[in-house]
């Protein structure tokens, strides 16, 4: 039987402070990424290859993903980009890192 650590988190903002919640990239995805298929509706992310991969040259697609901080969606969006990104160029802009979120107007994005 494993001991737990001595400094592991009591208390709900302790487990915040100690997570990265920063989206997984490169062999963290292989390495941390938890399948949650079986009980998640991934019909949407398998969309998102079926669009790409029927589109011709010249045609362009818009998708957005939506969702509260930390449930995935930057983690599927760099998935999406690691299956893709020898097919198209892939522009990956972090919005929060590129504009003030309390100064933006949607004609920004």
């Amino acid at each position: 039987m494993t001991s737990l650590p001595p400094n592991r988190a009591k208390t709900l903002k302790e487990a915040y402070r100690a997570c990265d919640v920063k989206p997984l990239t490169g062999d963290d995805i292989a390495r941390y990424y938890v399948d949650l298929s079986a009980v998640r509706n991934t019909v949407a992310i398998e969309d998102v290859s079926t669009d790409l991969y029927i589109q011709e040259p010249g045609e362009f697609n818009t998708f957005l993903f939506t969702g509260h901080r930390g449930c995935g969606k930057s983690t599927e969006l760099k998935r999406i980009q690691s299956r893709w990104e020898n097919d198209y160029r892939v522009i990956y802009i972090e919005f929060d890192r590129e504009l003030d979120a309390y100064d933006a107007e949607y004609t920004d994005l």
